[in-house]
């Protein structure tokens, strides 16, 4: 049998041979799928969009936040630039893809400036956002695409307290012309009894108070009622009779009376009302549960207030194991009108100042919002604020001053003129007010209109947003003011309505 040999030469050149036929083969395949594969680059994207620093026009101009909506070419800041903001000259810091071969900015009715900027060639060139302005990139590939920039300016003063002259109502009551009336909060219902122009009484009730379907119904009182003494926790409301027996009912048509006899109710501390009493030694602060000491109204607690002080304001935050209650103005024992602020922990009561406010009686204490720039940038962040608004002094003139406390009571500050009350809404005193969401909706991209900034929220109110259908769903908090007296005691059959304008400009999500 003959045996064949290979020498390990020629087993080189074949495999040689065949290695060079395959990769001949694989360059070929190769050659094909990088042509079939190979497309020039098409991104027209804007990667980024931001404003350069200028101090001299608005301290952290370059920290103003941009949204690039690519689906619908638009770049625009949400939270908006201050009212009066120049925006005629502001110099853009855009970045996009390296395969951009053109930017071509386009400014069209424009205050000081239209016509065209090469932003390749002129990145540093400023540009007036009054007008339109657009931006046309091109890439390598021919692709191009247009976007709309916008520079947001708030319309109107965002930090003003708003009461339009469209935003007056009457008070709920069964006929015209109603002697008094007193609105309180139970639960989550408004609560508004009047006393009616032939002496009868009537119990309005609603979810909410920008309605004009109150239930009204007739009541028949087993007593002759101290109005302006009735009072609610979250289950019961109370009132004083006019021998100051107490009275109580779940629903303001049936009351029943309780072994308590008062000299007036201060108002709801959580589920315990707390009130004031005769003693033998005078009068003092006492509870109906009996759950709290009684305190006499004696040494420091000889200037507490004992009628015609504001509504009871109570708080809460995590960090207190205890509400705080709020409580201001009103006549002491000594017939004097009181100009301090008084605070309830549950166990002691403290004088928190004394002469910051004016010295009133009949004001109203309304737990509300401002917003204060605390930081080095041009953005406002939101506190919780007590307001002391209408009320009277000793003489008999009205307070038309607004007041503002930051700090739940402790210090009390004069508003702004932003603030203040419009002339069109009359002194007053003896007025309540209840604070009341009402559902206000936009689209989500601004056109033309302005928005909120996203703010911190507080215990007792709390802004739910809902999205659907490009839209955005809010609810705003509004002031109610109900009622109030002239000089002669006579009631303003009216209710007025206001908010601080930035809470009804969109909010950001």
């Amino acid at each position: 049998m003959q045996r064949h040999t290979f020498h390990p030469l020629c087993l080189l050149a074949g495999l040689i041979v065949t290695l060079a036929a395959l990769t001949a083969c694989n360059s070929k395949e190769s050659n094909e799928d990088a042509d079939t594969l190979y497309a020039p680059p098409t991104d027209v994207a804007i990667n980024s969009f931001k404003l350069n620093a200028n101090a001299n026009l608005l301290r952290g101009l370059d920290s103003v936040y941009f949204s690039i909506d690519l689906q619908k070419a638009l770049v625009f800041n949400a939270d908006s630039l201050p009212k009066g903001t120049d925006i005629t000259k502001l110099v853009p810091n855009i970045t996009y893809s390296q395969y951009i071969t053109s930017a071509i900015i386009e400014m069209t009715g424009g205050k000081v400036r239209t016509g065209t900027v090469d932003y390749k060639k002129q990145p540093g060139d400023s540009i007036d956002f009054s007008g339109r302005v657009t931006i046309t990139l091109t890439s390598t590939s021919g692709n191009s695409r247009s976007y709309e920039l916008k520079v947001n300016v708030h319309e109107t003063e965002p930090d003003s307290l708003c009461w339009g002259k469209t935003a007056l109502s009457t008070l709920p009551s069964r006929s015209a012309s109603p002697r008094s009336q007193r609105t309180v909060m139970m639960g989550t219902r408004t609560i508004c009894m009047l006393q009616e122009a032939d002496g009868s009484y009537t119990l309005a009730s609603t979810d909410h108070p920008d309605t004009k379907d109150w239930e009204r119904r007739a009541v028949t009182l087993p007593f002759t009622p101290r109005l302006r003494t009735l009072n609610a926790t979250s289950s019961a409301l109370y009132m004083l009779d006019s021998q100051g027996k107490l009275h109580t009912s779940a629903d303001g048509i049936n009351w029943s009376e309780t072994s308590a006899t008062w000299t007036n109710i201060i108002g709801a501390y959580g589920d315990q009302l707390l009130g004031l009493r005769q003693t033998a030694d005078g009068q003092a602060i006492t509870s109906l549960s009996g759950i709290y000491p009684e305190v006499p109204l004696t040494g420091e607690m000889a200037s507490f207030p004992i009628e015609d002080y504001t509504n009871l304001f109570c708080y809460q935050s995590k960090w207190m194991a205890e509400p705080i209650a709020v409580i201001t103005g009103g006549i002491t024992r000594d017939g004097e009108v009181s100009d301090c602020v008084w605070g309830f922990d549950g166990t002691t009561w403290a004088l928190l100042s004394k002469g910051q406010l004016p010295a009133l009686r009949g004001a109203t204490l309304v737990p509300y919002y401002s917003y204060l720039r605390t930081g080095g940038t041009w953005i406002y962040d939101e506190f919780s604020t007590l307001l002391v608004l209408g009320g009277m002094d000793a003489e008999g003139e009205f307070n038309k001053d607004l007041y503002l406390s930051y700090n739940n009571g402790v210090t009390f500050t004069k508003g702004t003129g932003l603030m203040q009350m419009p002339e069109f809404i009359p002194g007053m005193w003896m007025l309540d007010n209840v604070i009341a969401t009402r559902p206000r909706s936009a689209d989500i991209v601004p056109q033309g209109w302005t928005e909120m900034p996203s703010t911190k929220l507080h215990p007792w109110y709390r802004i739910s947003t809902e999205v659907s259908g490009g839209n955005i769903y809010w609810e705003c908090p509004y002031i109610y003011l109900f009622g109030g007296c002239d000089e002669t005691g006579r009631l303003y059959d009216t209710v007025w309505r206001g908010v601080i304008n930035r809470l009804t400009f969109t909010p950001i999500i």
